[in-house]
């Protein structure tokens, strides 16, 4: 077990806890210009799952992209809300676990998906981002 961080490490470590918060509100509330904020220019986001009728898995480089792939995913599917379940920072790499609600647009259909990302910062800046999504309910939510 490693020693718990003391003073400024401790002080990052909670202001990154925030910041991850912040992210998932951000994103919820279609705030995405605010999110972005949090991003290097050059991110590179991973997405380790299907996402049925809108891309596959695969890597994507800087937040123009990431953008992008947020307005095709708003297009098609209504956020609703979101629960934190874990967080955790430890140095410059955080992880959330949280539950997120969607609602098809094109079918009224909503499901509740569970969602993992794991980020890696530098200088108070997401440079990298991998991306868990409950496909079987992403599947659920976009065939019906």
């Amino acid at each position: 077990m490693q020693p718990r961080a003391r003073g400024p490490s401790r002080k990052i470590e909670r202001d990154l806890r925030k910041s991850v918060f912040e992210i998932t509100k951000l994103r919820m509330s279609g705030r995405i210009s605010e999110m972005m904020r949090y991003f290097a220019s050059d991110v590179i986001i991973h997405y380790h799952c299907a996402k049925e009728g809108l891309f596959l898995a695969g890597v994507l480089q800087g937040v123009d992209a990431f953008r992008e792939n947020i307005r095709i995913t708003d297009a098609e599917y209504e956020p609703l809300d979101m629960e934190v379940l874990d967080l955790l920072v430890e140095g410059d790499r955080s992880a959330v676990r949280w539950r997120t609600s969607w609602r098809n647009r094109g079918t009224g259909y909503t499901r509740t998906l569970d969602m993992a990302h794991f980020l890696h910062w530098e200088n108070g800046w997401v440079v990298e981002m991998f991306e868990y999504l409950d496909y079987h309910g992403m599947m659920a939510l976009a065939c019906n």
